[in-house]
């Protein structure tokens, strides 16, 4: 039964992923909106729902750890893996001022994070601050959105609007539903197989919050939309911090293991700056660079377990 649910929710997340792809492609052609907002902003929002139920379902049990490391664990594997992998399928060009606006917005808030987790703890008042940023950041990505699609806005039925919307929302579900099954029966499988539980720690439940980011991207990727692979990573791992981070943190607030700031944040920022210093200068992030990142993750990996 279990090799079923794995195979039918694989199944899932893949249709989710193309339908949710194509709904957030299609509405950014109607709205005049560029699919670096619609990725940063409708489709991240999507995709770390995973991030930000584990992670409210923790701070009401009090397990500060897991929340962390759910939402930093989960930056890692976007920017080294997702965005890496992206790069190999179908190198990013960043050839407008925009993508590196939302770069810089989320090396931001992860310096901020670290500011504020200093004292190794995040209370209400940090929380509250990260909430306020959420906030801005939503609405200055539509505000800007908005602004610029006047003159680009193809005008539509609303039946069209209305089936690009489905297929957004349905794509979704699809997505999150299918990535939280596949983990559970992917786990299930493992141990069945006896495979060690520090290596089901460290991959398939590191891995499993990030799932619908990873999917939606190579899916994406593999259409050419890499505008909306860049949006949804750089917009995931913002609201890692100002979403998931404030949520856990409203509900209660909790303790920051030293070495979440000496080495994940860290290798959070080094990750980043491989992908994007050079793309200052090439305009792109090249497949050399996607591959140097993926390396640099399964090395990180293989130290947390060795």
């Amino acid at each position: 039964m279990v090799y079923l649910i794995f195979i039918l929710s694989l199944v899932a997340v893949t249709k989710g992923a193309d339908w949710l792809v194509e709904g957030a492609v299609d509405l950014a052609r109607l709205w005049g909106v560029s699919q670096i907002v619609i990725g940063a902003t409708i489709v991240s929002l999507g995709t770390t729902l995973p991030e930000t139920l584990i992670s409210a379902f923790a701070a009401a049990q009090g397990k500060g750890d897991v929340i962390v490391g759910t939402a930093i664990g989960s930056i890692i594997f976007n920017t080294a893996v997702i965005l890496g992998l992206a790069a190999i399928i179908r190198p990013p060009k960043l050839t407008e001022r925009q993508p590196f606006y939302k770069a810089g917005t989320m090396v931001g808030v992860l310096v901020l994070f670290a500011l504020l987790a200093w004292d190794l703890y995040i209370s209400r008042g940090d929380s509250i601050l990260l909430a306020f940023i959420l906030i801005l950041f939503l609405g200055s990505n539509m505000w800007n959105g908005t602004k610029k699609s006047e003159k680009e806005r193809v005008v539509a039925s609303k039946n069209e609007v209305s089936k690009h919307l489905f297929h957004l929302i349905i794509g979704s579900i699809f997505v999150v539903a299918g990535a939280h099954f596949l983990l559970e029966s992917g786990v299930e499988i493992a141990r069945i197989l006896r495979v060690p539980e520090a290596i089901i720690a460290v991959t398939l439940f590191a891995v499993g919050s990030s799932l619908p980011e990873l999917i939606t991207a190579i899916t994406a990727a593999s259409k050419g939309h890499t505008d909306l692979v860049l949006g949804n990573v750089m917009g995931a791992n913002t609201l890692n911090i100002v979403f998931v981070i404030s949520t856990a943190g409203l509900i209660s607030p909790f303790s920051v293991a030293p070495s979440v700031l000496s080495v994940d944040v860290l290798f959070s920022l080094i990750m980043m700056s491989v992908l994007l210093i050079p793309a200052l200068f090439t305009k792109k992030i090249s497949r050399l660079q996607g591959i140097i990142s993926i390396i640099a993750y399964f090395s990180y990996l293989g130290i947390l377990i060795f």
